[in-house]
């Protein structure tokens, strides 16, 4: 018994071993999720996907250096009376950016990751549905500027700051993260920063070191 519980600590230290990553390993990972994203001054969050891909590169044993690009859906939702009905309906803000993620992560344990790091990102597309309407509010926003002289404006860039964990096992990846916007989404006002929280599962490919 005493020989059969040597030789099981000995295979799973092997196993965990082989878990983790070495110094000088790079590996690229595909990945899809879901994102519950609202705007700093929204009644309600929304919820759509996100997918993209993630290079890291084992600086040390423990420590990792990542790049990556994230094709994300994001938005809130907003709250409206209407007066001829005198009823409460919604409208949706719907922002889509392709983010660039520079992330530094830590190795607590095997497989086990924290993370943290700043997240450019660039805008592909903004619109609001109501109803079965659907609105480019850039085209809107110039349009206005025409009539009234308001330059109001959706930033063509976002800046925030990703904190999150991520979870390995047997190259399957469960990452959960926090974006933190910086950056105005419309150059008015002292809201409308994006927050964003990302859920997404992943492979790892090792490409060797």
């Amino acid at each position: 018994m005493k020989k059969l519980m040597i030789l099981m600590a000995i295979l799973t230290m092997a196993v965990v071993a082989k878990a983790q990553h070495e110094e000088g390993d790079f590996m690229v990972q595909p990945k899809v999720g879901l994102n519950i994203a609202t705007l700093s001054d929204a009644d309600k969050s929304i919820t759509d996907l996100h997918f993209g891909i993630e290079a890291e590169y084992m600086v040390a044993d423990k420590f990792s250096l990542g790049l990556g690009a994230i094709l994300s859906n994001q938005g809130a939702k907003y709250d409206v009376w209407e007066a001829n009905t005198n009823g409460k309906s919604s409208y949706t803000v719907d922002l889509d950016y392709v983010h660039v993620p520079i992330l530094a992560s830590y190795y607590v344990l095997p497989g086990l990751a924290v993370k943290a790091g700043v997240q450019p990102g660039f805008k592909m597309r903004a619109k609001a549905k109501l109803d079965d309407r659907t609105i480019d509010l850039d085209e809107l926003y110039n349009l206005d500027k025409l009539l009234t002289g308001e330059d109001v404006k959706i930033s063509k860039f976002d800046l925030s700051i990703p904190v999150g964990v991520s979870y390995e096992y047997k190259n399957i990846v469960l990452d959960a993260r926090y974006n933190w916007g910086l950056v105005k989404v419309v150059n008015v006002g002292d809201a409308f920063y994006n927050r964003c929280f990302m859920l997404s599962l992943g492979y790892k490919l090792e490409l060797g070191n």
